[in-house]
């Protein structure tokens, strides 16, 4: 069976298409996947790929890169690079071979990637399954509030138009299942949860504290969403009490903000910013973290996700501390892996902290409960399978 993918993100950079696809492929599958030039997150596509690599083969997954302007800083720029992969990819499909089965698009932002998708799936007549990564136009909201915004009712179209193209959605927070239906009107017979998977290689690694501090890490990225002021306003509420410290790995908007925030308040002797770290660094954060905080904002319906860092924490091992609402809250309480506070809430987020510094035998379970509800919900294999059962119900329809 041969599948086509869809996906503006692949290999050098680091998405969960990639994984997917080799799998695909061990598992027997002919994968073809359209893409762009890598250039996330920095924006600045690597030498060898601006005249080069346009075709060829990585562990058994043939990967065809078409032109794509670097995404760089700002609202422009970022247009600039969704628009210019939307184009190109739409000019490629009409040089692709039309032998596929099926269209695969691992949906990020921005939807567009999945108009050259409609237009194979169209033009050879095959099923088209989409699985949804993060919610159009709702993302857009970041740049434009209003509704009404011409822009944005532009795009509301063109999502719908995406979403009602598909044959079969899968979402990956239970919270989109509820956006799809109600915002776009999708029937809930044609949508289905499935969650992001993480790696397992640190459900055996011993991550145990080696000293007596409190730590909380919190890794990924520092964007407007993750509502980085009001995590270190309540940091800023406790900063009397000895023994913690809170440490921010990743880089993202609110990077200077956030360490202005730091300075202003006199909060330096607790907080520490590293910037991005490498992925093979990984393992010495977790090692510090007694535990992990977790937070989005609710100014729209994405910080209702379930961000793809909370698979990382529970196969760590790590108590969670959110201030987050929707599916990430679900989760941390269900699998009784931590503590949760209403989005914004920062009295909340400050009273949870304290609590996990001054009580810290009370939360001596939470590390298993995480790693047991990511071995039940969360392996690669689990997805897998899941993904597989319906292309292969999809092909043969």
């Amino acid at each position: 069976m041969k599948i086509l993918v869809v996906c503006q993100y692949y290999y050098p950079e680091n998405f969960q298409i990639t994984p997917v696809c080799e799998q695909l492929v061990k598992d027997g599958y002919d994968v073809t996947v359209l893409t762009g030039l890598p250039n996330y997150p920095l924006g600045v596509v690597p030498e060898e790929y601006k005249k080069g690599h346009r075709d060829e083969w990585i562990n058994g997954v043939h990967v065809v890169r078409v032109h794509e302007i670097g995404r760089k800083k700002g609202a422009f720029h970022l247009a600039l690079n969704y628009i210019s992969f939307w184009l190109s990819a739409s000019r490629k499909i009409n040089e692709l071979p039309g032998d596929c089965n099926l269209v695969f698009v691992y949906q990020l932002s921005p939807v567009m990637m999945g108009l050259p998708a409609i237009k194979y799936a169209k033009k050879h007549n095959v099923p088209m399954l989409l699985y949804c990564c993060d919610l159009w136009p709702e993302s857009m909201k970041i740049y434009l509030k209003s509704e009404k915004n011409p822009v944005f009712r532009y795009f509301k179209r063109l999502s719908r138009r995406v979403y009602h193209s598909s044959d079969y959605l899968f979402a990956q927070s239970t919270s989109f299942v509820d956006y799809l239906s109600q915002i776009h009107g999708l029937p809930l017979e044609k949508i289905a949860y499935l969650p992001a998977f993480a790696d397992e290689q640190y459900l055996l690694e011993d991550f145990t504290p080696q000293d007596d501090t409190i730590d909380f890490v919190f890794l990924g990225n520092l964007g407007i969403a993750q509502d980085l002021i009001k995590v270190l306003s309540a940091v800023e509420k406790i900063k009397d009490i000895p023994n913690f410290k809170v440490h921010f790995v990743g880089d993202g908007s609110m990077f200077e903000a956030a360490k202005a925030f730091v300075d202003e308040k006199g909060l330096t002797h607790i907080v520490q910013f590293y910037g991005r770290r490498p992925v093979e660094e990984m393992p010495e954060f977790y090692r510090l973290a007694d535990a992990c905080l977790v937070s989005l904002n609710m100014e729209n319906q994405i910080g209702l996700t379930l961000p793809s860092k909370v698979q990382g924490y529970m196969a760590a091992g790590k108590p969670i501390i959110g201030m987050i609402n929707g599916s990430a809250r679900d989760v941390i309480v269900e699998s009784k892996c931590g503590v949760c506070v209403d989005s914004g809430d920062v009295d909340g987020l400050a009273n949870a902290m304290r609590d996990f510094i001054l009580n810290n035998d009370n939360y001596k379970d939470c590390g298993e409960n995480a790693r047991q509800y990511f071995v039940d919900n969360f392996r690669k294999h689990i997805f897998m399978s899941v993904l597989e059962d319906k292309i292969n119900e999809m092909e043969k329809v």
